[in-house]
């Protein structure tokens, strides 16, 4: 089960009570599904919840008979085509009207009269949703998709997403279209956008997985940092350390080391002792008290002497 799949089963779960609501949510089923014309209205879905929903809701706001079908794919996971649809011509045409568009329009548009108030828009929305909506996994990415092949819809549908989200106390989400194949798809990327919409749509659990999928993402992605950080200082040790380390052979082996200061033999003899130890634990392992910057400083000594040489 996706959690596309999931999300559409949780708004399908959503109570309606009053019938202004359920209109709006009907119109926004009728508006975005696969035909709303005077002489059809059908959807098709993968979504069963879906495709009940859409019978249901329509049948009580308008009336009309919906028929329900169900077509078996040949996937190997045994999916399901759902298709719901309203047999009568006349009762299409009808719908049609009752929704205040008009059949001699170039193309479909958003009739804002059926979605004057806040939370009819956010039904309307979900209704929508239903029909054409898909969201991805926040595990692999944040995308939140509306798919309509009607251009001036999907900028209608924009308009209606970012003022609705505002109205509802929301960020100034910044839904954006894009063309593909013919079809125009009407999405939201940033995760609080989505998070925020389908709390609005009436997704709460949904919206509630995503934020602690961000969360563990952030806590994941802070941990990986802190340890790249701890493997580049520990590199940058070893590094330093072995730069040292031969710059005292150096030094050694052409007879220099002995005629050294006394505060830079026992730096040498402390490195050398201890060839991989960081500057902080050859600080508490010197026999006499020392800084870090001193220590380093004689370090670097003895590194700068056997490159003299």
């Amino acid at each position: 089960m996706s959690f596309s799949s999931d999300v559409k089963k949780e708004l399908c779960r959503v109570s309606v009570k009053m019938k202004e609501i359920e209109r709006s949510e009907a119109y926004g089923l009728l508006l975005f599904c696969r035909r709303f014309s005077p002489s059809e209205i059908s959807m098709r879905t993968e979504s069963g919840s879906a495709a009940e929903r859409f019978a249901d809701v329509t049948a009580r706001t308008t009336g009309a008979v919906v028929e329900l079908q169900k077509t078996l794919t040949a996937r190997k996971t045994g999916g399901a085509i759902y298709k719901a649809f309203v047999p009568s011509s006349d009762d299409c045409a009808r719908i049609f009207a009752q929704f205040g568009h008009d059949a001699s329009a170039p193309s479909l548009r958003v009739n804002m009269g059926n979605i004057e108030f806040e939370p009819c828009a956010a039904a309307f929305l979900r209704g929508a949703f239903l029909t054409c909506g898909t969201i991805s996994s926040p595990e692999s990415e944040y995308r939140l998709e509306f798919n309509t092949v009607h251009k001036n819809l999907s900028d209608d549908l924009c308009r209606v997403i970012k003022e609705t989200m505002e109205l509802a106390g929301g960020r100034a989400a910044q839904p954006r279209v894009i063309s593909r194949r013919g079809s125009y798809f009407v999405y939201l990327k940033d995760s609080d956008d989505i998070a925020d919409l389908l709390t609005l749509m009436g997704a709460g659990s949904a919206s509630m997985s995503i934020m602690q999928v961000k969360i563990e993402k952030s806590r994941e992605n802070s941990m990986n940092r802190k340890i790249n950080s701890q493997i580049a200082n520990t590199d940058k040790t070893v590094s330093a350390a072995a730069k040292q380390v031969r710059a005292i052979r150096t030094l050694e082996e052409n007879g220099v080391l002995t005629d050294l200061s006394g505060e830079l033999q026992a730096a040498a003899a402390l490195r050398r002792d201890h060839p991989i130890a960081s500057l902080k634990e050859l600080v508490s392992l010197s026999p006499v008290p020392i800084s870090k910057s001193g220590l380093n400083h004689r370090l670097n000594k003895l590194v700068e002497l056997a490159g003299e040489q």
